[in-house]
């Protein structure tokens, strides 16, 4: 097993998820991208059908548990959302590498002759207006919320009850965690096609190859915060919600998204040294 939860891998089973993980996505987020480009003859807010998109995961794995493994695997999916005794260094790398690896980014991009950032006014300060009586206040008084908001209502827990709760499992059953991430991470990136496709989006401004890759390489690194924490479901969580914050309190200099994907998989690479392609885990290996 390179998973530490135990599942039987039914091939059935993992095919049923992700089309419903793709289609549940696609029925909100296809109409979006065609009102983007004007095809359709009436308005959609695409910050709704964003959100509602974003759910598909989760709700396919729901979906795809109640058909095949019934309420015994609810309490089990379930019960990993409260796995939380998994050891502090877990904590610090999912709360901070998504800072870092950003902060690595732009010193790189000021280093090449980039212009330093304005750490004062962060990408929240524009993208989230505040009242004027706010207007004055430090932008990271408001992290705390959108911390909260993101994992409980955002894409967080729209997405990861279905990729490492669901899929990272199955996929892990068949014997190998390296295979298992890089198969799931392939999935994800493809999954976010429609916006992509969404004028406007943020997603469509970067090269589509680069952007790929990195989530390959953000889904291998969440593999293996997943082998060694018990499979736990709260520090995905946790992980998906950094990464989904340090972008908007963290303002970082214009750079290629070759530098951002090319650190990525230098974690990877070194992840995969220390702990093993197979497991991707010690405990795992030491128990082998």
């Amino acid at each position: 097993m390179t998973s530490p939860v135990s599942v039987s891998p039914r091939p059935r089973s993992l095919l049923t998820f992700f089309l419903l993980a793709f289609g549940l996505s696609w029925v909100f987020w296809m109409p979006g991208a065609f009102a983007s480009h004007g095809l359709l003859s009436f308005p959609l807010s695409p910050a709704s059908t964003n959100l509602l998109g974003a759910f598909g995961p989760s709700m396919a794995a729901l979906i795809t548990t109640a058909t095949y493994d019934g309420r015994a695997g609810f309490r089990t999916l379930l019960r990993r959302l409260l796995t939380w005794r998994v050891g502090l260094p877990w904590y610090l790398f999912v709360l901070c590498w998504p800072a870092l690896h950003s902060l690595m980014k732009t010193t790189l991009a000021v280093w090449l002759g980039g212009s330093v950032p304005d750490f004062a006014h962060p990408p929240f300060s524009h993208l989230y207006p505040l009242p004027p009586e706010l207007s004055n206040a430090n932008p990271l008084l408001f992290l705390p919320f959108v911390f909260l908001q993101q994992t409980l209502i955002g894409s967080s827990m729209g997405e990861e009850i279905g990729w490492r709760g669901y899929a990272l499992p199955r996929l892990g059953a068949y014997g190998n965690a390296l295979r298992a991430g890089t198969i799931l991470g392939i999935a994800w990136g493809v999954w976010h096609l429609p916006l992509w496709l969404t004028r406007g989006h943020p997603a469509g401004e970067e090269f589509l190859g680069w952007t790929l890759l990195g989530i390959v390489a953000d889904s291998v690194l969440f593999t293996w915060v997943h082998n060694n924490t018990e499979g736990s479901l709260l520090l995905p969580l946790l992980f998906h919600t950094s990464i989904a914050v340090t972008g908007l309190f963290l303002a970082s200099a214009e750079s290629s998204s070759l530098v951002g994907m090319t650190l990525k998989w230098g974690v990877v690479t070194l992840v995969t040294m220390a702990y093993g392609s197979k497991y991707l885990s010690r405990q795992a290996t030491a128990g082998a």
